[in-house]
């Protein structure tokens, strides 16, 4: 699922980060800005497949920032 951030981001929803606010709410964090929706716009279980393949995409992209970080030593 394709879309726009504030920031002029275009890209997969699901390639944003996967994180939980204070609030307790489940949010998704731009890469470029760092700007978070929570997606209220899906609900149920749309909602949830969305969030589960946001951290399984974010999960897969763990060790390729962790090997460029070190290479930049």
């Amino acid at each position: 699922m394709r879309e726009i951030c504030f920031c002029g981001r275009v890209g997969e929803v699901e390639d944003r980060e996967p994180v939980i606010l204070e609030s307790g709410e489940q949010a998704l964090e731009c890469p470029d800005c760092g700007d978070m929706d929570p997606v209220s716009w899906l609900h149920g279980e749309a909602r949830m497949g969305v969030f589960e393949e946001a951290a399984e995409r974010y999960a897969r992209r763990i060790p390729a920032v962790a090997l460029s970080a070190g290479s930049q030593r």
